[in-house]
């Protein structure tokens, strides 16, 4: 293997990381890693475990099981703990936590003390120019915007060049407009920094925007690990589907080595061939076809709602046959009318197929047999 193709070594290891709380799992048996850096999202839904992952690895929380190591050390196992404050990682909360009485520069000289003033300075203005916010040396955090507290914040974690930065729903207090500029810079500084980053949000556009790798939680457990493309195309199960965006479901029915759906018949995927329950056949709204004039394939549907999205239209219909509903994404030029006659469709092969009660019994996910066709 050339140095091309040589996989790069983990800089944070997690493996079989547990938290428990009475006989609730706040965190179950997570394992995964992070290489150099890399970007990660924890996502999921409030409670699904990926705040307090962040606790255990910063060392705010203590794990129930299982390790954390960082390059060749061991942050925790049964053995050994190391304290938080020489885990040398760099930790941004949801609200900033800057102190109020200290300037924009002693803010993020604070965590510089093992350096001699003039070098803790020195590194200190320098974070800040990473961030473009010198020229606010001397500003306190009160007289700036949020926008401008969250680059702060950051230049104060990355100035000791931790091994690991954490950010715990770091853009969620910015302006929705805001959030998406602030959030920008603030990819593009790490990147330029090569800082590995786990950050937790529970937004999932926000992670298939910013994440060289996501990680799916619900209710403790890690339900998918992959590339933003890879949980948005390829979702294992009907709550990863789900999670990403509205998701159209249509009953299939197995007819020896086909699933027959509405829409036509597909072939049956190799893992649902011994699988006794219903099968669900799903679909995103940009995938439905709309037709003004009657198609080979389609099917007679009515316009019940439309909603204008800017440079979509998000359609609500009602199929003809049965009481299905779909929701139909279109260009907003094409401008549908409620109650207007229309036509669809979908492409068979381009759904995904799941088991009909896979959805949050995350107890089952490991004996699913779920494929996407």
């Amino acid at each position: 293997m050339n140095a091309h193709t040589a996989p790069q070594a983990n800089v944070l290891t997690i493996q079989q990381l547990s938290k428990q709380y009475g006989s609730r799992f706040a965190v179950n048996q997570a394992t995964w890693s992070a290489t150099s850096g890399q970007i990660i999202c924890l996502l999921g839904h409030s409670g699904c475990g990926k705040t307090t992952m962040l606790r255990l690895i910063a060392g705010l929380e203590t794990p129930s099981s299982g390790s954390i190591q960082l390059e060749q050390n061991v942050l925790w196992n049964a053995q050994q703990q190391i304290p938080a404050e020489d885990r040398n990682i760099g930790l941004v909360f949801q609200d900033y936590a800057l102190f109020p009485h200290l300037s924009v520069l002693e803010n993020v000289m604070f965590g510089l003390k093992k350096f001699p003033k003039q070098q803790r300075q020195d590194i200190a203005e320098q974070a800040l120019k990473h961030v473009s916010m010198h020229h606010h040396l001397h500003s306190y955090p009160y007289t700036l915007s949020g926008g401008e507290q969250q680059r702060v914040a950051l230049a104060r974690a990355l100035a000791p060049k931790p091994h690991v930065l954490l950010m715990d729903e770091p853009f969620s207090n910015l302006d929705h407009r805001l959030r998406d500029q602030i959030r920008q810079s603030t990819i593009e500084i790490l990147k330029k920094t090569a800082t590995t980053t786990i950050i937790v949000t529970h937004d999932p556009e926000e992670a298939l925007q910013i994440a060289d790798q996501i990680i799916l939680m619900h209710q403790g457990k890690i339900i998918q690990i992959g590339t933003p493309k890879q949980l948005y195309l390829q979702p294992k199960t009907l709550f990863a589907a789900r999670y990403f965006s509205a998701l159209n479901e249509i009953p299939a029915q197995k007819d020896e080595q086909l699933l027959v759906t509405c829409f036509g018949v597909a072939p049956l995927p190799q893992h649902l061939k011994q699988i006794q329950q219903s099968i669900q056949c799903c679909f995103r709204p940009h995938q439905l076809n709309v037709f003004r004039v009657p198609t080979e394939g389609a099917l007679a549907a009515k316009v019940i709602s439309s909603s204008f999205m800017g440079h979509t239209q998000l359609l609500r219909l009602q199929l003809d046959i049965g009481e299905t509903t779909l929701l139909a994404q279109v260009d907003h030029l094409q401008n549908y009318a409620e109650a207007e006659q229309v036509y669809v469709s979908v492409d068979l092969t381009t759904c995904f197929f799941y088991a009909s009660d896979d959805s949050l019994n995350t107890d089952q996910l490991n004996t699913k047999q779920t494929l996407q066709v």
